[in-house]
């Protein structure tokens, strides 16, 4: 049964978020989702942000992620991802909160803002909020 699976983990600069068995995973990758099962091929892939989504026989699993490498060697599937967050962990009124401020800073035109830090803010909150809408309670 574990050559039929693949491990997924999924590591963050902050923290470890997930290592578990899974039967398929599919990522966000910089050239188009890229679909694993377990026997792939060895590969590295540029992610983009994104969804990631993995099924484990009827369950399946969401999370967003913002950028990264994605590893394939031997039925382990290592994602390092720059950040992601599990659908669950998602708090939809803060994320929109967020996105709300960083575009007024946007539109502001203040110089004292970081473009490029606000623009990445819009990016985030807009993937958090997609995963968080597609996908209700799995």
């Amino acid at each position: 049964m574990g050559q039929n699976k693949l491990r997924l983990q999924i590591i963050t600069p902050q923290r470890p978020v997930l290592d578990k068995r899974v039967d398929f995973v599919a990522l966000p990758a910089c050239n188009g989702e890229m679909g694993v099962l377990p026997g792939h091929i060895q590969y590295v892939a540029k992610l983009n942000y994104g969804v990631l989504r993995y099924k484990d026989g009827a369950q399946e699993g969401t999370f967003a992620v913002m950028g990264g490498l994605a590893e394939i060697e031997h039925n382990n599937v290592s994602v390092f991802a720059e950040d992601a967050a599990l659908e669950d962990e998602i708090d939809i009124e803060e994320e929109r909160q967020k996105l709300v401020k960083a575009k007024a800073a946007l539109s502001a035109h203040d110089s004292d803002i970081d473009m490029e830090l606000a623009e990445m803010e819009i990016k985030k909150a807009l993937l958090l909020l997609k995963v968080k809408s597609k996908h209700p309670k799995l």
